[in-house]
């Protein structure tokens, strides 16, 4: 068991939360997260040893998020190592011997202690391993440097860390800024990946009016408002712990003087109360202990943040001040959706203790059938809402209305949209029941005669989509080659197909009403191209016309609008557990549904005439009005999801809406 000291160096932030000592070769997971490198792999084995199916994904031991490694394709034994080194360990407060790793991977038994340490490698060497390495024809422009030097001077802490190089060209320095993209590239990188991208920025030209967008003081400020209240959580909790075990000790008293008048019956009802009350407060007391440790877990990470962005504010230029705010702001947007999904509220429980009436003339009853403990739980709600979220708000704004003309279609109604890798776009026509290809100017290209009347529409793999037909209850897919479009196949639901989106190449999700339009009740369904449901799940709601879907993979989330309802649902993919229901008056009829790159859910309301933005967890972040069209319906992101389309549904009205991020 850890001693005092390994437990307090823990939870500053600089010790294992498995083992709760001195990290051992950190490696840090996506949600920044550290462990020590053998705990890890520990944990990763064990959890994969309790699953009966392939094992892809693990969850973080504090704070639940789903991680996978980086290549699949490794043995499990090797998980954690493929894991990036945790830089923790250089921004600690503790001064922490190391051992030389390069003395530790060699056949010697010598263990010298670190004194060095190179930057490109980010190894810590001894002295003589630091000059060798330094004397070497492939090392010698390495950047090495004390290990006291960068304890003692915190203005170099920030200089060795990840962010302030091109991500992709290690000798490339930073030199432009996307902003369609929101991130920052190399000259390389803006020809390669940028050039069809109308915002990119000279970084040092646009320095001082970034800037302006953002705030490090204000970030800091409002970290301090997240620990404040993860802070105050514990405090709550502790008290809820502390009240518990009052509510034990107090029917304990009161059954022992009942016991005064009972005698031998009352010793069976004292040894079940009492047992049954300690269970009930060990629970909890675990619960609570678990939730603190998760909210001290979080403050770690938040304060290393916080020493972080203070040094670069009052050491770094004007770019490392925006380089590591930008960063800062992003995985401060992690821990706010974290703290906004597990710490919400404070749950308590009340024990009590309940006695039968007819106790007295039952008393040669059965102990267990006289007494029974009862417990309540009680929630406070700590408003987790009114937590700011200091990441910058991307704004989404019309870019352009595009006029588009399909020979021999009267009064087209244009439901389904989807905007090919190519530039080409395909439109599901309801009222002629067709789908016409455009190419990436609008020409029109050709068209297909569709079985029924279509809705919605996906894209699978690159020149496939996937249309619905619900008075058909079933999914068509259509192949497009050049300037054909052909069918590939057809699947049939159990009820009335509307929207649909794809998980894989060989799997869809599709969605819809329960019988009779205007039901009161919804489903979705994961069907494979052979027709096998795999998962079918049903919800009520108040009564729906039209019901579409998007998915989102990385969390295993299906979001549904709901028309009728005026709401958006979100579930879990493979449990079917609700995670929230979005309304608002703003929001009338909601048709089409998408995610961006950022997972953000985006509604259109058909009859409110806008598009509702909202977070993963169902906040609202904008509500688009400008430039969307009467009775909007279909939407559809592109390739790198930094624009996207809607259609219309009147009928006059022959024009796709292009919105770009800002």
């Amino acid at each position: 068991m850890a001693t005092s000291t390994t437990e307090s160096f823990s939870q500053d932030g600089h010790g294992c939360s498995i083992c709760l000592d001195k990290f051992t070769s950190p490696r840090q997971l996506p949600c920044l997260h550290s462990f020590c490198e053998h705990c890890l792999q520990d944990y990763i084995i064990k959890k994969a040893g309790s699953n009966d199916i392939i094992f892809e994904e693990f969850m973080c031991p504090v704070c639940r998020a789903v991680t996978r490694p980086a290549n699949k394709e490794i043995p499990l034994q090797e998980w954690a190592s493929s894991f990036p080194n945790s830089p923790i360990p250089l921004m600690g407060k503790s001064k922490v011997e190391r051992s030389c790793e390069v003395c530790s991977n060699s056949s010697d038994t010598t263990r010298n202690i670190a004194k060095k340490l190179c930057v490109v490698c980010e190894e810590f060497m001894c002295d003589d391993c630091a000059m060798c390495h330094k004397n070497m024809k492939i090392t010698k422009s390495h950047q090495i440097i004390d290990i006291e030097h960068l304890e003692s001077n915190p203005q170099t802490r920030f200089k060795f860390l990840e962010g302030f190089g091109c991500p992709e060209h290690d000798n490339e320095d930073i030199k432009f800024y996307c902003r369609s993209h929101e991130t920052v590239c190399c000259g390389t990188c803006s020809f390669l990946h940028h050039k069809a991208c109308q915002n990119v920025l000279q970084l040092q030209e646009s320095l001082p009016s970034l800037l302006k967008e953002i705030n490090a003081h204000k970030l800091i400020e409002d970290m301090q408002k997240f620990e404040d209240h993860l802070n105050n959580l514990m405090e709550m909790n502790e008290e809820s712990i502390h009240n518990t075990e009052s509510h034990v000790n107090r029917i304990s008293l009161e059954i022992g003087d009942i016991r005064k008048k009972l005698n031998t019956l009352l010793d069976d009802i004292e040894k079940m109360v009492k047992l049954e009350g300690n269970r009930i407060y060990k629970e909890w007391l675990i619960r609570k202990e678990e939730q603190n440790h998760q909210c001290q877990s979080l403050i770690s990470a938040i304060r290393n943040s916080q020493a972080l962005v203070e040094t670069v504010v009052h050491f770094g230029s004007d770019t490392q001040i925006f380089l590591v705010t930008s960063k800062t702001m992003k995985q401060l947007q992690c821990y706010s959706d974290q703290i906004r999904e597990k710490f919400e509220r404070v749950d308590n429980i009340r024990i009590g203790l309940e006695l039968d009436s007819n106790m007295k003339a039952v008393l040669m009853k059965d102990a267990l059938g006289l007494v029974k403990i009862e417990c309540q739980e009680e929630t406070k709600d700590l408003q987790c809402k009114n937590l700011m979220i200091p990441l910058k708000k991307q704004t989404v704004e019309l870019s352009r209305a595009i006029d588009i003309q399909c020979p021999n279609l009267k009064y087209p109604l244009y439901y389904g949209i989807v905007q090919l890798p190519d530039g080409h776009i395909i439109l599901a026509d309801n009222k002629n029941m067709t789908c016409c290809l455009f190419d990436s100017s609008h020409n029109f290209i050709t068209s297909y005669n569709l079985p029924g009347n279509p809705y919605g529409m996906c894209l699978i793999g690159d020149n496939e989509v996937a249309v619905t037909i619900p008075n058909m209850k079933t999914v068509q897919f259509l192949s497009i080659w050049d300037q054909f479009i052909t069918e590939t196949g057809t699947v049939t639901a159990k009820y009335i197909t509307q929207g649909v989106d794809s998980l894989t190449r060989e799997e869809i999700i599709v969605s819809g009403h329960c019988g009779i339009a205007c039901s009161t009740k919804c489903y979705w369904s994961v069907i494979t191209r052979n027709g096998n449901v795999k998962i079918h799940h049903e919800f009520d709601c108040q009564r729906t016309f039209c019901a579409h879907v998007a998915t989102d993979m990385s969390k295993s989330r299906v979001y549904i609008s709901v028309s009728d309802a005026n709401a958006v649902y979100c579930f879990g993919l493979t449990d079917g557990k609700q995670y929230f229901v979005y309304s608002s008056k703003d929001l009338v009829y909601p048709w089409g549904i998408a995610l961006d790159k950022e997972d953000n859910v985006y509604v259109v309301g058909n009859r409110s005439k806008n598009i509702h933005k909202l977070s993963p967890i169902g906040v609202t972040l904008q509500v688009i009005t400008c430039g969307v069209p009467e009775n909007p319906n279909g939407i559809s992101f592109s390739l790198f999801k930094d624009n996207f389309v809607i259609t219309s549904g009147r009928s006059m009205t022959t024009k796709l809406h292009y919105f770009l991020h800002k």
